[in-house]
């Protein structure tokens, strides 16, 4: 996937417009939405990577998400099946209903487990 679109699809996924990014990183907003939609010149290494902070600090984990477009991997699929996935990545990728349902599902583990803590990890997997 072309740069301009893996940038593209990670604003969309974490739902940050050219706008807010922009004042973030101090540049235009026509700069961004020019990179967005491959139009315009190329930006520059120090303008991309400020880009990717101001990403990665308004919508955590996002770094990660575009940076795993860029290498040809679908980000979701990559972080659930590697060894020891990382439960906080994860929940990072997910899209907001993908949060919501995560968050949902505890709030009803909560509400019907048992009064008393659970002690180990096999009660844990015994409980769900």
């Amino acid at each position: 996937m072309l740069i301009h679109k893996c940038f593209d699809e990670t604003l969309k996924k974490y739902r940050i417009t050219g706008a807010v990014l922009s004042r973030h990183v101090g540049v235009s907003p026509s700069h961004v939405s020019q990179f967005r939609n491959g139009k315009g010149g190329a930006v520059s290494h120090t303008t991309l990577e400020q880009m990717l902070e101001a990403l990665e600090e308004l919508a955590p984990g996002s770094r990660l998400y575009f940076c795993l477009l860029l290498a040809g991997k679908n980000p979701v699929d990559f972080l659930a099946s590697s060894q020891n996935p990382d439960l906080r990545e994860l929940v990072v990728s997910a899209t907001p209903a993908e949060k919501a349902e995560i968050l949902n599902t505890i709030a009803n583990w909560v509400v019907n487990s048992k009064d008393e803590p659970i002690k180990n990890k096999v009660e844990l997997e015994l409980a769900g």
